[in-house]
């Protein structure tokens, strides 16, 4: 039995299909090779989403953070605290400069602290305080992902109303 998430809400589907030039789920039916039905309860989060679904609906909206998104919604990244948070371009690239900053002292700390093979009772708690930015550098660089993965094609879809607007 396949692996699902379900959430009450995956306003990021819908977000996605919008984004992606469908403003029906009739249309995106059509590409997803779904029912309409299915589009609309995967989106409400009425029925559990299965990492085939999100991969499909990845692809067909062209959208890779979709798959991002939903690592961040399912059992496995709830339990390893993953995150996805929309972040403004500027806010995210602050967030990488001042972590990078600060890497290097965290790098020779673990190294130091790793040098014996062991954590010993005197550097767990720098070891904890080391694990915990590394938690926050994953964030920070799928902050940066999620902001890049969801603007890759925006230029080249068309407009969620399904008219186009002529110059």
């Amino acid at each position: 039995m396949a692996t699902t998430a379900a959430s009450t809400t995956q306003s990021y589907l819908r977000d996605a299909r919008l984004q992606a030039g469908y403003a029906s789920r009739d249309t995106a039916a059509i590409k997803l090779n779904y029912s309409p039905e299915t589009i609309g309860r995967h989106e409400r989060g009425d029925v559990p989403v299965s990492p085939d679904d999100i991969i499909r609906y990845a692809e067909g909206y062209q959208r890779p953070d979709i798959m991002l998104r939903y690592c961040a919604s399912c059992p496995v990244g709830k339990k390893t605290g993953k995150r996805a948070v929309d972040r403004d371009l500027p806010w995210a690239a602050l967030r990488v400069s001042q972590r990078l900053q600060k890497a290097k002292e965290i790098a020779d700390k673990l190294e130091s602290i790793a040098d014996d093979g062991i954590v010993d009772h005197m550097e767990r708690a720098d070891f904890d305080t080391a694990l915990a930015f590394l938690r926050s550098l994953e964030e920070t660089i799928t902050d940066m992902l999620l902001w890049a993965m969801s603007r890759e094609t925006e230029k080249s879809r068309p407009a969620a109303t399904e008219t186009a607007l002529v110059k």
